[in-house]
């Protein structure tokens, strides 16, 4: 299965996926960042990944960009790790079904920024990330899969990051591991080795 990465900085998640993907049944093929100073660029070049860098500035002429690379490179998923842009209706459109996000938060709760002071400032004692199909709203999409940390009293948002940010890995990994080996698959609703899934799938239980 090929991939397209978007990315916006340190590409930590598109690290993680690059080191995985041998042995799990999917190849990064592109990685396309909106900001030339992205230390994901680099990773992707210490891995000779063909990478891209497009100016975002104005989002009609980035997505067409974007869509030139992806028409030639003709991935079977593109996935968004840490890409810090909206993505237009007609974009999407385009590639329907095919863009996966991971997100920090146990969607629908706390779509958009600040999602770890967002889950402390209302009491939360659970918090998380989700992986999820990309539609036309942010953050909205079917969700395929999710992973859980507990929030303990003295946590802070930074604290919550630096807790979740391998569980990320472990997660958007695996995640995509399932769908390059068919076994996730969400074209006739969510299902796992084509049994109806009621949820997301949990990648790992709650650090309780």
């Amino acid at each position: 299965m090929k991939l397209v990465v978007f990315i916006s900085g340190r590409g930590s998640n598109l690290a993680a996926l690059l080191k995985n993907q041998a042995q799990n049944g999917y190849e990064v093929a592109h990685v396309i960042s909106n900001k030339a100073s992205a230390l994901g660029l680099e990773i992707a070049q210490e891995h000779g990944v063909n990478n891209s860098h497009i100016v975002w500035t104005d989002r009609n002429q980035g997505e067409q960009h974007a869509t030139e690379i992806l028409n030639q490179v003709k991935p079977d998923l593109i996935v968004l790790a840490g890409f810090m842009k909206v993505l237009s209706a007609e974009f999407v459109a385009q590639f329907e079904n095919k863009i996966i996000n991971i997100h920090p938060s146990l969607l629908p709760l706390y779509p958009g920024l600040n999602t770890h002071q967002r889950a402390i400032n209302d009491g939360q004692t659970t918090h998380g990330a989700s992986v999820h199909l990309v539609d036309d709203q942010l953050d909205h999409g079917l969700v395929l899969s999710q992973c859980h940390i507990a929030i303990e009293p003295s946590d802070t948002a930074e604290s919550l990051a630096k807790k979740l940010i391998s569980k990320e890995h472990k997660l958007l990994t695996e995640t995509v591991k399932m769908i390059a080996q068919g076994v996730l698959t969400w074209h006739n609703g969510l299902e796992y080795s084509n049994e109806p899934l009621k949820q997301a799938m949990v990648i790992d239980s709650p650090d309780m």
